[in-house]
């Protein structure tokens, strides 16, 4: 079994077909949340999730983009020189990709390989899991208030953008495959950042794609200045 591990999309399709394109040949695609927001394809990326049948949990952007669609008029009720990616993104969704959005669960567990899995966007705010007590509270809390009988564990976040694999015991880990879409700013990466998993054994992969569409794409809209900032240094 192969699995492809992405993260913190951000409305950002063109970094999803490259990735595809490298890693033709994966089962299954599992996505820690951040479908859209901070990027110029939002409609794009939630097609593409249907089309590849990724596994998602919902991430702290998608719910922003909700928030908005729902209770800001999807987007319409803010001042032309104040428009933000979420407004951006929430005006070009309707009712059924909303929906969708809004039926991504927060948390999933699952079994793949002998290992058993919990994936959610983000532990808490952009704390991590520094102890054993910490992650055993963790999974009992999303897996019938046990771990005495779970075996090889392993916990999937998203949302820090950054990469890592992070061990609390030999059976105790947990991972992040870092954004497909937007790196922090110590790290001068552009590429993408993702995490293949076959038949256990975990991979750490990056991928040199084309941005020029994100650019071109961007610099079509009127956004707000530091929202335009963000995209300028990660797609240029």
């Amino acid at each position: 079994m192969k699995a492809l591990i992405i993260s913190d999309i951000h409305a950002n399709v063109y970094t999803l077909e490259a990735i595809r394109k490298a890693e033709p040949d994966c089962d299954v695609i599992y996505c820690a949340g951040d479908l859209v927001d901070y990027g110029p394809f939002p409609g794009e990326v939630i097609e593409w999730v249907h089309k590849h049948r990724a596994i998602c949990v919902r991430g702290n952007h998608d719910d922003i983009i909700i928030d908005v669609y729902r209770n800001g008029n999807r987007g319409l009720d803010v001042a032309e020189d104040q428009i933000k990616w979420a407004h951006h993104n929430a005006r070009l969704l309707g009712e059924a990709e909303i929906s969708f959005l809004e039926s991504i669960p927060e948390y999933r567990t699952f079994e793949m390989d002998g290992y058993s899995y919990t994936m959610q966007h983000l532990y808490e705010n952009y704390l991590t899991i520094d102890s054993l007590p910490k992650y055993d509270a963790f999974w009992a809390e999303r897996n019938g208030g046990t771990v005495e009988a779970a075996g090889d564990r392993r916990i999937i976040f998203g949302h820090t953008h950054r990469r890592c694999v992070h061990y609390l015991s030999d059976t105790s880990l947990w991972l992040n495959p870092g954004s497909v879409s937007y790196r922090r700013p110590d790290d001068p990466s552009k590429e993408a950042h993702y995490f293949t998993i076959t038949d256990g054994q975990i991979a750490m992969k990056s991928l040199v794609y084309d941005r020029t569409p994100l650019l071109e794409a961007t610099r079509k809209l009127q956004l707000r200045e530091d929202e335009m900032k963000v995209a300028y240094v990660f797609f240029g």
